[in-house]
């Protein structure tokens, strides 16, 4: 065999297992660069969705600050990950604590502007409905909606129609039963005349919350706050769950 020939064949032989080695080198390199990208992604999401459940838990101790750092956060998880709803769920909720402890703070000026320029709850909006354009069947963005307006005090027909969607998409979902019993009960406090209108919803949503563990603690921890014991043994009757089981103590009412 001639040696040009031998030397062409072993050229092209290299050359070969080059771009192999290449290909499978290109391969590693973007299998790491993804699982670090999902590392990061996970990574930061469970640390803003633990604030979230600290705050639920002690409002009172949230900053502004600590909201802003958070917000931060999972904007950079978007960038990353733009076609996740949960994602644009959790954006709309920080915009909400945003505003609230904005509202915390003890400048009046400070409290004033927020009052009149609720622009975290506008924001909060565009959040929400951009994860339900993504995931339009879930509870927690119409939820999500629902809120907006009543911070906003809007408690309009739009109002009731997204609490609607929200008990048709989701008529077990702990969040469902939370929030009309905390409405519900917030307008039976404040002698609202929204009151009738969710009456119905909150004695079966109440009912339902108290049933699931997932909402049980939050809606007993409401009605004791409120001193309402005796109203919800009345909106629940003897014989749901909450009363003979003594979740709620209905023997002297």
């Amino acid at each position: 065999m001639p040696i040009d020939y031998q030397f062409a064949h072993w050229k092209k032989k290299f050359r070969w297992r080059g771009a192999v080695t290449f290909l499978f080198a290109s391969i590693a390199l973007f299998s790491f660069l993804g699982s670090t990208n999902q590392f990061f992604v996970s990574n930061t999401y469970y640390s803003v969705k633990n604030s979230l459940n600290d705050w639920n838990s002690a409002p009172s101790s949230v900053s502004e600050k600590d909201v802003e750092i958070a917000l931060l956060k999972i904007e950079k998880v978007i960038d990353k990950a733009p076609n996740n709803a949960l994602y644009y769920q959790l954006q709309g909720q920080l915009f909400e604590w945003l505003h609230f402890s904005t509202n915390l703070a003890s400048d009046l000026e400070t409290v004033t502007k927020a009052n009149n320029e609720p622009d975290e709850l506008h924001r909060a909006m565009l959040s929400y409905k951009k994860s339900l354009k993504l995931r339009p069947n879930w509870s927690g963005g119409w939820i999500g909606l629902a809120s907006v307006k009543w911070k906003l005090g809007e408690l309009d027909s739009q109002f009731y129609q997204y609490l609607d969607t929200a008990v048709s998409v989701g008529p077990q979902d702990a969040i469902v039963h939370r929030f009309i019993a905390e409405f519900g009960i917030t307008m039976y406090v404040n002698r609202s005349v929204h009151y009738a209108k969710i009456l119905q919803k909150l004695r079966h949503h109440l009912d339902l919350g108290i049933k699931n563990p997932l909402s049980r603690k939050s809606i007993l921890n409401l009605i004791s706050e409120n001193n309402l014991n005796e109203p919800a043994c009345r909106w629940l009757g003897p014989s749901t769950f909450a009363v003979s089981t003594g979740l709620l103590n209905c023997s002297q009412n």
